[in-house]
């Protein structure tokens, strides 16, 4: 999916891609809303950043896939 976006043969939404840079750009970085160096607290944070992350590229994911079944629906259409 993101090979495809960057090639520019399918369209991610803009939303998409700024919650997937902001998302990893708060893991990577140890500013966080809840210090790190706190032990079980400072994970708890970054693990549900991390959660969100995935539960909104599993939809999109989705998405992706009907896309690419519609297209090969088409594209079989058009060879017959």
């Amino acid at each position: 999916m993101l090979r495809e976006t960057l090639r520019g043969h399918y369209k991610m939404s803009l939303l998409t891609m700024l919650t997937g840079i902001l998302a990893i750009v708060y893991i990577v970085f140890p500013f966080d809303i809840i210090p790190d160096y706190i032990p079980v607290l400072g994970w708890l944070d970054d693990g549900f950043v991390l959660y969100l992350l995935l539960k909104r590229l599993s939809s999109k994911t989705q998405r992706y896939i009907r896309h690419k079944a519609i297209e090969r629906k088409y594209t079989r259409e058009e060879v017959l």
